[in-house]
């Protein structure tokens, strides 16, 4: 078997409605990704999702089908998808950074291996140790009224983690909504706070003080990416765990992480990190240091979401409480079936070959906005 095609769609779908992140953000109306096909010469297809989000990742959609045509794929063609292995040193050793390119391939070699071998990816990574997960839902409201009515509806789905997302407005408004959410749910919900790197440390603070004897379960990436002192002196004072995601891009990002003793929880993004094979690398690393791993979401499509899924049912040290696998459900729409493993606020893992999620072909042209295809020659 070899790769002999190599397709590329870059999609665009609205959000089902508009996604609020921090300053350093801003509000987010349409989520955009490249699907990739990797065709073989025997007529098996991986599929593949890079989910580039410039600032937030140094790609953009129109690089990652840059690099792909004229560094990826050239070393690709012609190449046996079922070496995953070897083709991800291959690629280790040729690209320079582009990890939502590398993810995409990633994902897509997994996919036709385990296709051809009849086997879910989980079975490739370790074997499924969760056969359901909760999901964890966020809210980028902008009042504690607009929260509470809002996780209101996501409680009737069954929803008990629920992550607000902050770094927008003045921090003493952020602390109210807080306490205000806290006082009204009780002790029925976990939450989460992400910053998204829009506070500064003393920001960061004033909020922990603000809040204090108010239970929370985590705060995410409260500062800049690069601020690891910063991440520190947070972690000193937090009455949480802190956990990093901006900051944990590469394993060496964290072997950093662990040696200054910045964060408690890795906060995993197959996209980001670059796929299954680097995502479970990071993931042990965290395990080797009794860190805990949330798996999380970069407003992905379906088959992003099922990588992810594969890989954090496999995970012994998954935080306890909700996880990023409801980013569908935020989109107006999706181009796979990934949405028919989601059951109230619970995700379930698929037993079925590969990442065990199918394209919707008709959806996929309805949002392509370019696509490339890329042969052998």
């Amino acid at each position: 078997m070899k790769i002999d095609r190599i397709e590329l769609f870059h999609i665009s779908i609205p959000f089902a409605k508009p996604y609020a992140l921090s300053k350093a953000y801003g509000t987010l109306r349409d989520a955009h990704a490249v699907i990739f096909k990797v065709h073989t010469d025997e007529g098996a297809v991986g599929l593949g999702e890079a989910d580039p989000m410039n600032p937030f990742t140094d790609e953009t959609p129109s690089s990652v089908m840059v690099v792909t045509k004229d560094v990826i794929a050239p070393r690709l063609l012609g190449q046996d998808p079922l070496q995953v292995a070897t083709l991800e040193r291959m690629l280790d050793q040729s690209v320079h950074g582009n990890l939502t390119a590398r993810g995409a391939v990633n994902m897509a070699l997994h996919d036709i291996a385990g296709k051809a071998m009849g086997i879910p990816v989980h079975a490739m990574l370790g074997g499924r140790l969760h056969s359901e997960i909760p999901i964890l839902w966020g809210t980028s409201s902008a009042t504690p009224a607009e929260d509470i009515a809002s996780i209101e509806e996501l409680m009737h789905l069954g929803c008990r983690t629920v992550m607000l997302k902050m770094g927008a407005l003045p921090v003493s408004q952020e602390i109210k909504r807080l306490i205000s959410v806290r006082k009204y749910f009780e002790d029925d919900l976990s939450l989460v706070v992400d910053a998204n790197q829009g506070w500064e440390v003393v920001e960061a603070f004033t909020f922990i003080e603000g809040v204090r004897g108010c239970p929370l379960q985590m705060i995410e990436q409260p500062v800049k990416h690069w601020d690891l002192e910063g991440l520190k002196r947070i972690r000193q004072r937090s009455p949480c765990p802190l956990s990093a995601d901006e900051s944990l891009v590469t394993i060496h990002d964290a072997a950093n992480l662990v040696r200054e003793k910045a964060v408690d929880v890795f906060s995993i993004k197959v996209s980001k990190n670059g796929g299954l094979t680097k995502g479970k690398a990071i993931a042990q690393v965290a395990q080797a240091f009794d860190l805990k791993i949330l798996m999380n979401s970069m407003l992905e499509f379906g088959i992003t979401q099922a990588a992810s899924l594969h890989l954090g049912c496999t995970l012994s040290n998954l935080l306890d409480m909700g996880h990023a696998y409801g980013s569908v459900v935020r989109m107006s729409d999706d181009v796979t079936d990934f949405g028919q493993n989601i059951s109230g606020a619970t995700v379930k893992v698929p037993d079925t070959a590969g990442l065990g999620v199918r394209l919707d072909e008709k959806k996929l042209k309805q949002y392509t906005k370019e696509h490339l295809e890329i042969k052998h020659e």
